[in-house]
């Protein structure tokens, strides 16, 4: 249950943070049931007189990009992750003059954001040659992207890989990370521009408390938690202790006050040998790969980890191709060159980690995990429990082998 309060004071710092008006314009594509749809779309469009475009279908958002061009564009991961792996694939096929011109732009912004993250001025040289590298590259890419207007672009819903973030700063189009919760209103801490750390969701919302508990859970406590559970007391009370809310999210601050998140409470894995795995981190670093786009790690009461994956079809038709096969495997478990790219990713990922946290076997799902399907929810995080009982056979497959 959110109230008037909850919705206008957090409408009003979103404001504050951004610097919104009438002049600005946002393109829907979630459920206007989500917190972060209706923030951005409802009550912060009428708090700020923005201009608001629907979009046809999430399918079609780049294609509305390019219609709409928003001055703000909020972005769940998956969005950010499709349009990385587009960008840098087009990247990869300059050559010549063109490469080397795209090369030196992206070193000059890389350089840019190391100040402009920490509000400082640019050192004469660099803003000279940030300037020049703005219009020779970046303005023609950002108009070709639907960003053409876009001073503020946010990701949130889910956590967003650092390599995404540092790539996208290296085009010219910093994001924002915010970090928050449907029973806060939406945000409780914003990267907000000139106060960025790549790695972090940011520092709290001004006239927001957030601490530790000794458990490692953060706690929420401000104008913008909500009353507690419809008709629901026995949740609201273990959520909502003498005005604190239990986010369910481990953290933990650093010196400079710039939360990080370290993974979800409820998700956390406990293998048959005792160890505590947060998947998160482990289903990221595989994810880095082009070929995997989506990684959903099991262990929870296991002798050992195992990772179900979806693959990129563009990047594993590529990898046919290399491999001289006509067209992408049907089952790319049963394709020794698919298996043998997957492994190769999976080590390399696994040196990463303790020898206990290292991912054994993988099985590919047949098809991508969808809203429609069940298995995503609108933002596109994965559904676990639905997951897990989805595939549960081909779960067990991976134990008994």
């Amino acid at each position: 249950m959110l109230s008037h309060r909850n919705l206008a004071w957090t409408a009003a710092v979103a404001l504050e943070l951004t610097g919104a008006g009438p002049d600005d314009a946002l393109l829907s594509y979630l459920p206007l049931s989500h917190i972060a749809e209706q923030m951005l779309s409802i009550h912060g469009s009428c708090t700020t007189g923005a201009c608001v475009y629907f979009a046809e279908s999430i399918e079609k958002v780049p294609d509305d990009l390019k219609t709409a061009q928003p001055t703000i564009f909020f972005g769940v991961p998956r969005i950010w992750e499709k349009f990385h792996a587009a960008v840098a694939g087009k990247l990869r096929q300059a050559t010549g003059v063109k490469a080397a011109l795209v090369s030196w732009a992206r070193g000059v912004a890389t350089q840019a954001y190391k100040y402009k993250n920490r509000g400082e001025p640019l050192p004469g040289l660099v803003e000279l040659q940030y300037r020049l590298a703005k219009k020779l590259v970046f303005s023609k890419l950002h108009a070709a992207l639907g960003l053409g207007r876009a001073r503020i672009c946010v990701s949130g819903a889910a956590p967003v890989g650092v390599d995404v973030l540092e790539f996208f700063a290296s085009l010219d189009l910093p994001i924002q990370e915010i970090y928050g919760q449907s029973e806060g209103t939406g945000p409780t801490s914003f990267n907000s521009p000139g106060k960025t750390k790549y790695g972090s969701v940011g520092t709290a919302l001004p006239g927001v408390d957030v601490k530790i508990a000794d458990d490692g859970e953060i706690l929420v406590k401000g104008p913008n938690v909500f009353l507690g559970y419809y008709k629901d007391p026995d949740a609201t009370a273990a959520t909502l202790t003498d005005a604190w809310l239990h986010s369910g999210d481990l953290g933990a601050f650093d010196g400079d006050g710039f939360l990080s998140i370290t993974g979800r409470k409820k998700e956390i894995l406990i293998t048959s040998g005792g160890k505590n795995i947060t998947p998160k981190n482990i289903e990221a670093d595989l994810k880095k790969s082009p070929l995997i786009a989506e990684a959903v790690l099991i262990g929870d009461r296991r002798p050992y980890l195992t990772v179900l994956l979806v693959l990129d079809p563009e990047r594993l038709a590529a990898l046919a191709r290399e491999s001289g096969a006509a067209e992408a495997p049907a089952d790319p478990n049963a394709a020794p060159y698919v298996r043998k790219a997957i492994e190769g990713v999976v080590e390399e990922v696994n040196a990463r980690y303790a020898r206990v946290e290292a991912v054994k076997k993988f099985y590919v799902l047949p098809k991508p995990l969808t809203i429609e399907g069940g298995e995503l929810t609108p933002t596109m995080k994965v559904k676990r429990p639905v997951v897990y009982k989805r595939f549960a056979a081909e779960i067990e497959a991976l134990y008994t082998e």
